[in-house]
Parts: C-alpha cells; sequence; structure tokens
C-alpha cells in the first residue's frame, strides 16, 4: 500500500510506468508476430494448422513461401522462411546458404559474425571528385558503427547521401528492378532493388544496387529494365526509426536521406522473402568500391590499400544528363553540378 501511495505522488515515475507498460505490450507483440509461430497464430483463422492463400496477406509472394505448391503455408516453411531452420535434405527445396541469409537479413537472432565475414567491415574508402563539380557527399559511412542506435550491435550496411525531399534518386547503372518494398515496419523504408549483370556492370558479379528510404512509392515495377541515370525515386525519410527499434521516445525524425548499399554474388540466383532480396552467397561491397570498376572489390581488400588508394574517383552525371567519365558504366546516384 505504501508502495503504491508513493508512486501517485511522484507524476514522473507514474508516468515513466505507464510509458513503459504502453511501450511494451506493442513491441512484445510484434516481436512474437515475426516468429512463425507468431504468424501460423495470427493468419491461421480456421485453426486447421496451416495457412491458405486466402488467408495469407501477401497474395504476390503466397507461392514462393508453399515450397512444396500444395496450396497451404505449413509451419516448417514458414520457419524456413525466416530462417529459423534449414530444409531438410533431400528435400529439393532450394535456399540460399544460412550466412548469406543471416548477413543479409540481420534479425535479433542473426549471427553478427556472418555479416562481419561476409564483408561489412570498414574500409576507409572515401569518394572524391572533380574540383570543378560539386555533387552530395556522405554523412554516414560504409561500416559505421550502429551499436549505440540499435537494440543489438549493428553495423551501416552502406552509406547515407542527405538531399532535401523530392531530390531525384538516380540508377547508378543499367539493370532490372527486381523488388518495391513498402516498408511500413522496416528501418528501411520504402525501397527499391536494382539487379545488374557482369555485362551491365563490367565486373564479373551479380550486383544488386538498394535505394531506400524514398518519400513515397515510386513508380517503377518489378521486372522494369532501367538505364543509368534513369529516375527511380524521390528522396525521402520514410522507416522505422532508431529509438523506435529500442521502443523509446523519439524527439526528432530522421534527416531527408538516400540510404544506398550493394550486394554482390558470383552466383546468378537470389531469393525474395517479401522483405528483402538475399542473393545466394551475398557479400557487402563499400559502394565506394564499385566505382573503382575493377576487381577485387571485397571489403578486406579494400581495408588493405595503401592510405593514398583510399580516395575513391567517382564517376558522375550533370543536371543536363551529361556523364563524366563519358564511357562510365556507372554513376553517383545523385546529379553533381558545375
Amino acid at each position: 500500500m505504501e508502495r503504491d501511495i508513493a508512486v501517485s505522488r511522484n507524476p514522473s515515475t507514474a508516468l515513466k510506468l505507464l510509458l513503459l507498460l504502453i511501450l511494451a505490450t506493442p513491441a512484445a507483440e510484434v516481436c512474437a508476430q515475426k516468429t512463425a509461430a507468431g504468424i501460423m497464430s495470427k493468419l491461421d483463422r480456421n485453426g486447421d494448422g496451416s495457412i491458405s492463400r486466402e488467408e495469407w496477406r501477401k497474395k504476390r509472394i503466397f507461392d514462393k513461401v508453399d515450397l512444396d505448391g500444395d496450396g497451404a503455408v505449413s509451419l516448417q516453411e514458414l520457419q524456413i522462411r525466416l530462417g529459423e531452420r534449414t530444409p531438410d535434405p533431400g528435400s529439393g527445396i532450394d535456399m540460399p546458404d544460412p550466412a548469406s541469409i543471416s548477413a543479409v537479413r540481420r534479425g535479433p537472432h542473426d549471427n553478427v559474425q556472418d555479416l562481419k565475414d561476409r564483408g561489412l567491415i570498414e574500409t576507409g574508402l572515401h569518394p572524391v571528385w572533380a574540383k570543378d563539380v560539386t555533387c552530395r557527399g556522405i554523412d554516414h559511412w560504409y561500416a559505421m558503427d550502429y551499436s549505440r542506435l540499435r537494440p543489438r550491435q549493428a553495423y551501416h550496411g552502406g552509406v547515407d547521401i542527405p538531399a532535401p525531399f523530392g531530390t531525384p534518386v538516380h540508377a547508378v547503372m543499367d539493370g532490372e528492378v527486381i523488388a518495391v518494398y513498402e516498408g511500413k515496419r522496416s528501418p528501411r523504408g520504402i525501397e527499391v532493388v536494382m539487379r545488374h549483370t557482369p555485362e551491365e556492370s563490367g565486373l564479373p558479379l551479380y550486383l544488386y544496387s538498394r535505394y531506400t528510404h524514398f518519400q513515397r512509392l515510386p513508380e517503377v515495377e518489378v521486372g522494369q529494365r532501367l538505364k543509368m541515370g534513369d529516375v527511380i525515386g524521390p528522396t525521402g525519410n520514410t522507416g522505422v526509426l532508431s529509438c523506435e527499434l529500442k521502443h523509446e521516445i523519439c524527439r526528432k525524425s530522421r534527416r531527408p536521406v538516400l540510404h544506398f548499399d550493394i550486394l554482390y554474388s558470383g552466383n546468378e540466383n537470389y531469393y525474395d522473402n517479401g522483405a528483402m532480396v538475399i542473393p545466394y552467397e551475398a557479400h557487402w561491397m563499400d559502394p565506394n568500391a564499385l566505382f573503382r570498376k575493377s576487381m577485387p572489390v571485397d571489403s578486406r581488400a579494400m581495408a588493405a590499400l595503401p592510405k593514398q588508394e583510399k580516395a575513391v574517383p567517382i564517376s558522375y552525371m550533370l543536371e543536363n544528363g551529361e556523364r563524366y567519365p563519358p564511357d562510365t558504366r556507372m554513376i553517383w546516384p545523385y546529379t553533381c553540378h558545375r
């Protein structure tokens, strides 16, 4: 009784307790829903232990989750989908290797060592441009330690390039749009993923350029081919904030910014789990390494470069469409000006 009186006489303490209760309950529910068992419990409305096409919400990926093609998603298929288990040997189910899934997904139960082993380590590379042009620069660099902003150990999987709301984001290379995500519950927000073949990039790899935080859903569509320099969409600040991930009170919104990153693989196959693209045998690339236009591109090799080679000359496009150098196969995702 004495404790109740003490709390009621301390408005700040009472408010804190109330906020904790408000924040904790939805968080627990969201975490539960992200597990296979949680999704099954939520979507299996008739209680038959599986999810039919009618019960499934994201119809366009139903067939990818229904691995055996029987018209219903089982708990085992959900577990495989979410990486909670690997397919049984001889099942005929083909998935990316567990290290690729862990390194790209970076979920609460994934091993942080996987993403480091697959290249998400600081390289020291930084962009430089010709003296007669002005281009938008990076304020959050590749593999920057984000652990203080996340509820667990985390590193920045790409680079952040700030720009005013609505500034056009351009395709950095010729390629195909393979995914467009609304990202309502993702820190990445609205996202577009492009895939680039060795013939398009000039590198003996399959590259995946990822663009996030768009202001609104871009008008590009999955399967659409874009040319280098084509507009993808407008710069924005969509996505769940770091403070929301830590269940804290957010005091300010994200600045408008393009988060830009590159994944690569020698394997042409990739997997779309409905929220992200995971290449088979996936590796992370410092986006600055792309503009070196030659092998190697792996982060350990980049980190070992001598200091004078850490400054990477960036190919770019001017606002009038001119490209420098004229024969480049890749450009910075924002236009530059003289």
